[in-house]
């Protein structure tokens, strides 16, 4: 089943769970109702005449403006007919979601890598857990924002290391403005 074919039908069967979507170059991305999330996302993967059976990526966009929120982009493949479509939801800081690893066991690290990062809770995950950062480890580096910091690294053989701050010069024709 083609990508427009199965936003249809998504429109006529979902429609009270789609918030918006979007066509461009051949991609569509569906903006989602967090509530309807998983009921959509089975319902995709269960299309007769071959659904969207691969979770290809699972990641999340931190948005400071014009809410402080965070965007989880599911990117779903059609080993079939070899569509793709772009599930996308939106949390509210500290916020949770429904996992879905009960749909495809893959998400499992999919979904800590949000965690770690983001701070995207996975309700129903089996073991949401720290999976790059160290367990002590304070914050969400993917965060908008996490403070950026430089942290001293120890190298071998006497080499001294560079200090950012100090070989990148900074001018203010180049900041960039977030207002």
């Amino acid at each position: 089943m083609a990508t427009a074919e199965t936003f249809d039908l998504l429109k006529t069967q979902w429609s009270h769970a789609i918030i918006d979507h979007q066509m461009f170059c051949g991609e569509t991305t569906v903006e989602i109702k967090m509530e309807n999330l998983k009921e959509v996302l089975h319902f995709l993967k269960q299309l007769s005449g071959g659904g969207y059976e691969v979770l290809m990526d699972l990641t999340g966009v931190d948005y400071l403006q014009p809410v402080i929120q965070t965007k989880v982009v599911y990117l779903l493949h059609n080993p079939i007919s070899l569509d793709r479509i772009r599930i996308t939801v939106f949390v509210p800081r500290n916020g949770s979601i429904p996992s879905v690893v009960d749909l495809w066991k893959g998400a499992n690290w999919y979904e800590r890598e949000l965690y770690d990062m983001l701070g995207i809770q996975f309700e129903g995950h089996p073991d949401l857990k720290r999976i790059l950062m160290p367990d002590d480890w304070k914050g969400y580096p993917w965060r908008k924002d996490y403070a950026l910091t430089e942290e001293p690294v120890e190298f071998k053989h006497g080499v001294e290391p560079k200090i950012p701050s100090e070989i990148i010069p900074i001018s203010k024709t180049t900041t960039r403005n977030f207002k």
